[in-house]
């Protein structure tokens, strides 16, 4: 294991293979396809994600505090137990999702700050 941040989405899942849960401050703004990964148990706090299509993926107890998912896309994701506090969710896209227990408290989506309710509500989904 290794303390270094992961500079590749590759690096990242052969680490998360290996058993390392701890990826803070990762940068991956130029990784589109994120489709049907798993990123459970994580720790991504402080990660940055542009225009990536995470379709299929799961994020279950994962640490996503002061996260950045601009325009990113989540269709059938799974985000149950996910702490998205202070998030900022700019053009993030939602279908179908699991929001279960998930915490989305201050996060700002499309330049408003929410509570999990507010978001929750937005988006048609009930906690």
């Amino acid at each position: 294991m290794t303390n270094k941040t992961p500079k590749y989405v590759g690096d990242l899942l052969e680490r998360y293979a290996e058993g390392e849960r701890e990826f803070p401050n990762c940068d991956f703004e130029a990784h589109e396809n994120l489709q049907n990964m798993t990123f459970d148990n994580s720790n991504l706090q402080r990660s940055i994600f542009f225009s990536a299509d995470f379709t299929g993926s799961s994020f279950k107890n994962c640490n996503l505090k002061k996260c950045s998912f601009k325009y990113c896309k989540f269709e059938q994701v799974d985000f149950e137990n996910a702490d998205l506090s202070d998030s900022f969710l700019s053009g993030a896209e939602f279908i179908n999702c699991n929001f279960k227990n998930a915490k989305l408290d201050n996060s700002d989506w499309y330049g408003h700050k929410l509570t999990t309710e507010e978001f929750l509500t937005r988006i048609n989904i009930e906690k």
